[in-house]
């Protein structure tokens, strides 16, 4: 690992932008292959961390993110103090598209990001909490 970041926040609109900025900054320096569709896969799975909290009826939940690269991806792991994605939902998406859930109430945010990035896995941890991770390739060309 070449670099690691981590942040942790309020559940909250604001951490939704928060982590944003946090995604835009990592993306660039980072040098992932698509920084916008990086960024678009974070503020997705934030947003999902958010409506967890709120839906466990938590009023200081947090989100934590961990963002790490290595020589050839970077690596970011979303994890709420919510109830967390079913299981039974990640192994849905691999026979969905897009065109499935388009006209859906929800779960086109977590078809984006299984879509987006080049790997996502849903790993658990103790006391049955469930850490969304994600990769993506990092550029052949880097800024630095």
């Amino acid at each position: 690992m070449i670099a690691e970041w981590m942040v942790r926040c309020e559940a909250s609109e604001e951490a939704i932008a928060f982590c944003d900025l946090i995604a835009e900054q990592a993306a660039w320096l980072f040098a992932v292959r698509d920084a916008e569709l990086f960024v678009l896969a974070v503020h997705e799975a934030v947003v999902n961390a958010v409506k967890a909290v709120r839906q466990a009826g938590l009023e200081e939940g947090v989100v934590s993110l961990s963002f790490s690269m290595t020589d050839d991806e970077v690596t970011v792991a979303v994890e709420d103090d919510g109830g967390g994605i079913p299981q039974e939902t990640m192994e849905q998406l691999g026979g969905k598209t897009l065109a499935d859930v388009l006209l859906a109430e929800s779960g086109r945010g977590l078809l984006l990001i299984h879509e987006i990035m080049d790997a996502t896995a849903l790993v658990e941890r103790a006391g049955g909490r469930r850490v969304l991770v994600m990769k993506m390739q990092r550029a052949q060309h880097r800024p630095f």
